[in-house]
């Protein structure tokens, strides 16, 4: 920390002021009356600010940053000492009210007593994360005790617990963990169609030509809300302990000590996608997700450091890892759990029988690997990069025929409804053992037409998000970016070896439905960025590139997807929040709460000493 506690103070008010932010006051508790604009414990500080902008939306607030220094404890107590209402809301009500987003509405739901399911999740989430610390760094954990301790000076009767505060930031791992693999809820005796995951995130990065020398890393974080999470979001600016961490900026709330987007004082960028795989280890769910982000933009000199970070990681999640950096390298690390090196990467684990048969077997997806020079999965995981050459024989050779395993004509899928309700008021019980249920699932899966599927550069799968033409998971997801300084993902695994991961029956019945949005949107962001490039070859602007991550936005060309109705737009909740960052300026821009409230950017230059 540079200079005196004065100096530091007034260089932070004057950055805030330089991005249209307003310093909170704060009453000083050793002068009688007086107001200082920070909190401080021991020599370090924190300052609160609002933004100026004014939200067009009925329930827009004032969007809030928070800068904070000193130790992981000192940043956590400065957090918890300014936001404490926030904190409470974050680690109480939406802990609870996040549950009912994990349930899916399905007629195999109907004689299930969803309060059951809620109370089994809750009990997974509380009771698992303090399992855990072992392999959280211990910095983090000292952290939340920081907020613990914060929250309870600002308010002694605050009911936030370190408890509640572990759930908070682990529990959705520990959650995914056992939703993804399902051996917990199959003991309990709850069917897949009556959970879902709330499966919804969308990323780019366009680098060199496509943006005129500099780099935009874009980000749609796609979350439920809760009703909470659009109120209680903010920008966390946080300076470095010592040598050892770096000067970031993070898209976050107050309780999490992860980051839900990150940029870093060296340019990284990184950010994390859902990816519903059977690679999980649910008995060690490990680090991931948000406390990952944060790991990687706290240490990381660069995108490749960052992905080796998420490589080593005691991983027992799967996710999707967007990284990026200033000098114009992008990756998407696809990451199930840790294996280590005398592991065998599980390439059939769980397909079923009737599907391997249209798969390749292990003999041709190395020499197939070899024949692209491409890297085998290293430690459960594998990295495409911005310039990964998808090998196109996995389309051609394998997946016509999965298409038509799972196709089936509309009769079939009629006659399968029938089946399933009238087995599920029967009271049948789920078990593994389910071979002809799942086929008749496959069968509600969609309009299956393989001859209307583009695999090209600008092709669709589905060409509206209302169209089902997916066979669920049991498909090999094409990569449709050919140039070197485009990348883009959503929630598919594109490297075919973690394709693989997904394809079980469990995956299919949990998320199978999922997976026609999930390829609408990474086709549809696609194709839209292409176009943009068409029309600005030598490089988009920071609209444009701001536009591309909003894509979905309720008042633009895709605005069906939030507001099929007509609403007014202004009053749509943003589902997480949407985030640009321009990595050469170390610029983030991000749109939290409601869509009328107006996107709001930080630079995070003026805040360095």
């Amino acid at each position: 920390m540079t200079g005196t506690v004065s100096e530091r103070f007034a260089r932070i008010e004057s950055a805030f002021s330089a991005n249209d932010f307003t310093v909170v006051r704060f009453p000083d508790q050793g002068a009688s009356g007086a107001m200082r604009g920070f909190q401080q414990t021991g020599q370090s500080i924190g300052v609160a600010a609002i933004h100026d902008g004014t939200p067009i939306a009925a329930r827009g607030k004032a969007k809030k940053a928070y800068y904070v220094e000193g130790t992981g404890f000192e940043k956590g107590w400065l957090i918890g000492r300014m936001a404490e209402p926030d904190v409470s809301r974050m680690a109480g009500a939406y802990l609870h009210e996040v549950v009912p987003a994990f349930f899916g509405p399905s007629p195999l739901s109907w004689s299930r007593a969803l309060s059951g399911i809620e109370t089994l999740l809750v009990d997974i989430i509380e009771g698992a994360a303090r399992k855990m610390l072992p392999d959280i760094p211990a910095e983090y954990v000292e952290e939340m005790q920081g907020i613990e301790a914060g929250c309870r000076d600002a308010n002694p009767q605050t009911r936030v617990t370190l408890e509640h505060l572990l759930a908070l930031n682990l529990g959705i791992d520990c959650v995914l963990a056992h939703v993804y693999t399902g051996e917990l809820f199959a003991e309990k005796g709850v069917h897949p169609s009556s959970l879902r995951t709330p499966i919804g995130c969308n990323f780019f990065s366009l680098s060199g030509r496509a943006a005129g020398g500099r780099h935009f890393f874009g980000r749609d974080f796609m979350f439920p809300t809760a009703d909470i999470f659009q109120d209680t979001a903010c920008f966390v600016i946080a300076a470095p302990e010592d040598e050892r961490h770096r000067f970031f900026l993070g898209q976050t709330a107050p309780g999490f000590v992860g980051v839900m987007t990150g940029m870093n004082d060296a340019g990284v960028a990184v950010g994390v996608d859902m990816l519903p795989s059977s690679l999980c280890d649910p008995a060690r769910p490990g680090l991931n997700s948000l406390l990952l982000l944060r790991d990687c933009v706290q240490h990381c000199a660069n995108a490749a450091d960052a992905a080796a970070r998420i490589e080593a990681a005691p991983r027992g999640v799967s996710w999707l890892y967007p990284v990026a950096d200033a000098a114009g390298n992008a990756f998407v690390v696809e990451a199930g759990r840790h294996l280590d090196p005398d592991q065998p990467f599980p390439y059939f684990k769980g397909v079923p029988g009737y599907c391997r048969k249209h798969l390749p077997d292990i003999a041709w997806i190395e020499r197939t690997r070899a024949a692209h020079a491409l890297p085998a999965p290293a430690a459960g995981l594998c990295v495409r990069q911005r310039d990964y050459a998808y090998p196109r024989e996995y389309l051609a050779r394998w997946n016509e025929g999965l298409w038509n395993a799972f196709g089936g004509t509309w009769l079939q899928r009629l006659a399968g409804f029938f089946r399933l309700v009238f087995s599920e008021l029967g009271g049948w019980i789920f078990t593994h053992r389910y071979p002809v249920r799942t086929r008749d699932m496959r069968k509600l899966l969609g309009d299956l037409d393989f001859q209307h599927v583009d695999f090209g550069d600008r092709g669709y799968i589905n060409r509206h998000h209302t169209e089902r033409n997916c066979p669920g998971p049991f498909y090999f997801a094409p990569q449709r970016e050919s140039r070197g300084d485009v990348l883009v993902a959503t929630n598919s695994a594109i490297c075919p070896e973690m394709r693989l991961t997904a394809m079980t029956e469990w995956i299919a019945l949990l998320a199978g439905g999922e997976q026609n949005d999930i390829q609408w949107r990474y086709d549809e962001l696609n194709r839209q960025i292409l176009d943009a490039l068409d029309a600005a070859p030598d490089g988009i602007s920071d609209q444009e590139a701001w536009r591309l991550i909003d894509f979905l936005h309720p008042n633009g060309p895709c605005r069906s997807y939030y507001n099929p109705n007509g609403r007014k737009w202004e009053d749509i909740q943003v589902g997480g929040s949407v985030t640009l960052c321009e990595l050469t300026s170390r610029t983030m821009t991000s749109r939290f709460g409601y869509y009328g409230d107006p996107p709001v950017t930080i630079h995070l230059r003026p805040f360095m000493p």
